[in-house]
């Protein structure tokens, strides 16, 4: 498998394919962009999505996506498996179940005749019903079979705990679930603009809550917060002239594999003793630099020929880096002069077709030629890598 397809942002089997984002991570964004103030999201934790209130109560939603199939069906096993855990939950008490919703978020729109009964019962008599209406769908002859062993792990729990999750359960279900995450983002867009930018959106909600997972701190992110930092966004980008990166930020076992296997911009790296910080940026550079080159070339939002233009000018700024630097610091060492030579070049800002590139980009494509001996860091890099020139 090809780097480029390592780093291609991951596709859900729905259709529409989210805009390359995973069911879960639209909805977390969606519930970062409603959330009161005070509130906080977290992602694949208690459950798929939850929604963590400034008043201790909680919103659990498990989301399910299907062309095929009726994940709200009555004797659906991922319904029952639902409930099941959410008992779990509540009798280990990791959570209160009379400070919990719980909810079932479907897309394409589906729906069950018990599922919907179970989403309006707000009393102890609809309850009591529903729970009459559980238990029959065991079948007492095969009670190991189908949906029957998850429906028995739900109603072990106490009946105060069914009751409390049945009481507070509702169902939605949507033909579009990017409308959701789209109503915030559209005011005020072009048309054209609004996929990229909800997009945008929900890339900045998972690079956040993947951020906070990697560190080990809070795995909640503030609604606020993500908010702020969306609104700062939207005032950056010109979306009329601002490619928007769609790879996800590489993860350090992926880093860490292209370092390992040592291809020929890496080497050219450690050629110039570059610190294990500036080489682990470089490689995520890269990988999410090549992603947005397919990516952007696959939607039509960049010709391929642009591409070469610009590796053309980078080229050229190179050379001119590379020239002063061994005019000016020709008594630096050459590791040092290499590593000056880099760092300028990763600053270099030019736009691609008159559109602004995202940070990573310049750096990411500077390796690209690296990695092709179009250009090289060390002084002598020409001869000490000419085994891997093509």
């Amino acid at each position: 498998m090809s780097l480029v397809e390592l780093e291609k942002p991951l596709k859900t089997s729905a259709a529409g394919q989210y805009l390359g984002f995973s069911l879960q991570q639209l909805r977390a964004c969606f519930h970062l962009f409603s959330a009161a103030d005070g509130d906080s999201v977290s992602l694949e934790g208690l459950d798929d999505v939850a929604v963590h209130r400034a008043d201790g109560s909680l919103l659990l939603e498990q989301d399910k996506s299907t062309l095929t199939g009726n994940p709200a069906a009555d004797k659906a096993v991922d319904l029952w498996k639902t409930f099941a855990n959410w008992a779990t939950l509540c009798t280990d008490k990791m959570i209160d179940p009379a400070k919990t919703d719980f909810r079932l978020f479907i897309t394409p729109a589906k729906t069950g005749a018990l599922v919907a009964e179970m989403s309006a019962a707000t009393t102890a008599a609809a309850c009591a019903t529903v729970l009459a209406k559980i238990g029959k769908l065991i079948d007492p002859k095969k009670p190991d079979v189908g949906c029957g062993p998850q429906i028995r792990r739900f109603l072990e729990a106490r009946p105060d705990v069914c009751s409390a999750i049945i009481t507070r359960f509702s169902l939605v279900s949507e033909a579009d679930a990017l409308e959701g995450v789209r109503q915030f983002v559209r005011a005020g867009l072009p048309q054209a603009a609004v996929d990229d930018m909800t997009a945008a959106a929900i890339g900045i909600a998972r690079d956040r809550l993947d951020r906070l997972l990697r560190d080990g701190g809070s795995k909640t992110l503030e609604a606020v917060i993500f908010r702020r930092q969306f609104q700062a966004f939207s005032r950056k980008s010109n979306l009329a002239g601002y490619l928007i990166s769609k790879g996800p930020v590489p993860a350090d076992e992926l880093v860490a594999m292209v370092v390992s296997t040592s291809p020929t911009f890496v080497r050219q790296l450690q050629a110039i003793e570059a610190s294990s910080e500036l080489l682990t940026t470089a490689v995520s550079d890269y990988l999410r630099t090549t992603s947005d080159k397919v990516e952007w070339a696959a939607e039509g939002l960049v010709v391929a020929e642009s591409f070469d233009e610009l590796d053309g000018q980078l080229v050229r700024q190179h050379t001119l880096v590379r020239d002063e630097v061994e005019d000016v610091d020709s008594s630096l060492s050459e590791p040092e002069r290499g590593r000056r030579v880099y760092r300028r070049c990763s600053a270099v800002e030019l736009p691609l077709d008159g559109q602004t590139l995202p940070s990573h980009f310049i750096a990411g494509a500077f390796n690209d030629l690296a990695n092709g001996l179009k250009l090289g860091w060390h002084p002598a890099y020409a001869s000490l890598f000419k085994g891997d020139a093509k």
